[in-house]
């Protein structure tokens, strides 16, 4: 059987609530890496489940890349038509932030690694090698004190 090739892309609309989190205002960050900005990404998730009782199977993230070398952190509701969580993130931004931050402090593993009990899950695990709780516990510390 011969035929041609041909590109093909597969994609559905897929509504839900989401954030999108700017930290335009802090100098130094255009340096960051994409492991960093993981990091506080999934700490961010992680405060959000503990401190608003949002199920973390419900909410998740991704980094989206802006002009300038800048990074967005995008928060979703994984519930299609959405479930409420991203805007309940947004309406408690200092809560989230401070047991994110409480939650990096407490976890026992080293700083230069990360575990289930801090910012790894199921979801993220091709990310695994690239989240560092010390990254997260830095940048959390600079917004919450």
């Amino acid at each position: 059987m011969h035929g041609s090739a041909r590109l093909a892309s597969l994609a559905h609309p897929y509504e839900t609530d989401l954030l999108e989190i700017s930290f335009d205002s802090i100098p130094g960050l255009s340096g960051m890496t994409a492991g960093e900005w993981r990091s506080v990404l999934y700490a961010l998730l992680e405060g959000a489940s503990d401190g608003l009782d949002i199920s973390r199977d419900d909410i998740d993230g991704t980094l989206y890349p802006k002009a300038g070398r800048k990074i967005s952190l995008v928060l979703f509701d994984t519930v299609p038509g959405g479930a409420g969580g991203a805007l309940r993130i947004a309406r408690s931004f200092p809560l989230v932030l401070e047991t994110a931050l409480r939650r990096m402090a407490r976890c026992e593993c080293g700083e230069e690694t990360s575990c289930y009990g801090c910012l790894r899950n199921f979801r993220n695990q091709a990310f695994h090698e690239q989240l560092r709780r010390g990254d997260a516990l830095t940048f959390l510390g600079r917004l919450v004190n």
